[in-house]
This record gives C-alpha cells, sequence and structure tokens, in this order.
C-alpha cells in the first residue's frame, strides 16, 4: 500500500461518517457530490469502452468535464427545489 492508500482509506471512512451524521456544510456535500458524480460518470465511461472494445480518444479534458457535471450539478438542485433559473441565465 502506497502513502497516498494510506492517506485515503481514513479520509473516506471519516467522510461517510460526517455525512451519515449530517455534520457537513451544504458546499461540502455539493462538492461531494460532483466527485461522486464525476467517478460514476468516468467508471461507465470506462466500462463502455471494454465492451465495445474500440479505444478512443478522449473527447473532453478533465476540466470541461467537471464544468459539465457542476453545470448539470447545479441545474439539477434547481430542478429539486422547484427554483427557477435567473432571467438572465
Amino acid at each position: 500500500m502506497n502513502e497516498n492508500e494510506e492517506q485515503l482509506i481514513p479520509f473516506l471512512r471519516n467522510l461517510a461518517n460526517a455525512i451519515e451524521s449530517k455534520e457537513l456544510q451544504p458546499k461540502q456535500l455539493q462538492t461531494i457530490g460532483e466527485f461522486f458524480m464525476s467517478y460514476q460518470f468516468q467508471e461507465q465511461a470506462v466500462r463502455d469502452l471494454d465492451e465495445s472494445g474500440i479505444e478512443h480518444e478522449p473527447r473532453f479534458s478533465q476540466a470541461e468535464l467537471i464544468k459539465f457535471l457542476s453545470m448539470g450539478w447545479y441545474i439539477y438542485q434547481v430542478l429539486l427545489n422547484q427554483e427557477t433559473l435567473p432571467d438572465n441565465f
């Protein structure tokens, strides 16, 4: 086990505990949700690649992917709260 793994394991355990006990601020929970969505998206892309057997060059940079997922998360939150987007959006 390398040093990053040794630090990651307790971090993720503590994070899971903080989520369960509702100790996180909304912004922290949003950031975790964005990370989760990004991770799931990348895992699905790997599964799709494995199933197709065809190697593709990435279409989006990591920064573009994060922006796309963050925008989706924002819209998802607005829709969940049944709010409307600003007129100048």
